[in-house]
């Protein structure tokens, strides 16, 4: 399940006047290869939306319903918003938890992202600045604020009952840190870690965030990836961006981490 942004990075995909597929490969394309010709699973890359959550937990929705009428149990590899609208729709139908065998979460801001927020309440007016640029995504402002601290945060304490029935359910969540090493999220991994992209003499110029900081992937602070009493990995040096589509900089290894991933949760997954 592919999270913000994925419209831009899927060659079949036309709802993004901007694509960058031939550059990057397809979003979560090496982990589909893997999962269908190794590992030989029915994979299916779910449609997910930029522009509406809704649509997203639709799109699951259905392939559950699909997976159920089948009696078939569905594993899922989400990544960021992806991961947030699955546990949304688990939460809102509880009928489908039997169907999920388990689920792996990458880089989903559970508690929030603060990049989210300074999209919105910051001094130098980035929702002015990008507002008229995100459409051509097919991203929306709405997105973004439910990406927010607030946002996530009321959902997380509204539904605590519920979430604490969904982790029964084999689960691993993964968080990037990407703090110390080059990556095209530099400037958003130092506002997470500082509060602004660079300090003059040891102070912010220009706070953009006021705290709690936190090492992040560049989009994630690294405690936002984690749900309360589930298994967490903890990958260095890796950034929100490449773990699902390649990027300059980092070379991280998506089959071989995947591999690792589904042997930490096989031993769990709830499959008769």
């Amino acid at each position: 399940m592919p999270g913000i942004l994925s419209e831009a990075f899927l060659k079949e995909d036309d709802r993004s006047s901007v694509s960058f597929a031939r550059l990057t490969g397809d979003y979560l394309g090496e982990q589909q290869a893997l999962l269908k010709n190794v590992y030989k699973f029915n994979s299916v890359r779910l449609s997910s939306s930029s522009k509406s959550v809704s649509e997203i937990k639709v799109n699951i929705r259905a392939a559950l319903n699909q997976s159920a009428a089948a009696n078939r149990k569905a594993v899922f590899l989400t990544h960021s918003l992806g991961g947030l609208a699955l546990l949304e729709e688990l939460v809102d139908s509880p009928i489908h938890r039997d169907t999920v065998a388990g689920i792996m979460f990458l880089q989903s801001p559970f508690k929030g992202s603060p990049i989210a927020d300074a999209y919105f309440d910051n001094p130098i007016y980035l929702d002015k600045l990008l507002g008229t640029v995100i459409p051509f995504f097919n991203t929306s402002p709405d997105t973004i604020r439910y990406l927010g601290i607030a946002s996530r945060s009321k959902f997380m304490k509204e539904n605590s009952e519920a979430i604490t029935a969904i982790t029964s359910i084999p689960m691993i969540t993964v968080g990037g840190v990407v703090n110390g090493h080059k990556s095209l999220f530099t400037p958003a991994v130092n506002i997470m870690a500082m509060g602004c992209l660079e300090k003059v003499f040891g102070q912010c110029v220009v706070r953009l965030y006021s705290g709690p900081y936190d090492l992040s992937d560049g989009m994630v602070p690294f405690e936002s990836s984690k749900l309360p009493n589930v298994d967490f990995v903890r990958l260095d040096g890796v950034d929100h961006g490449e773990t699902v589509v390649n990027i300059p900089y980092q070379h991280y290894d998506k089959a071989q981490t995947t591999t690792a991933l589904l042997r930490l949760l096989l031993p769990s997954l709830k499959i008769p």
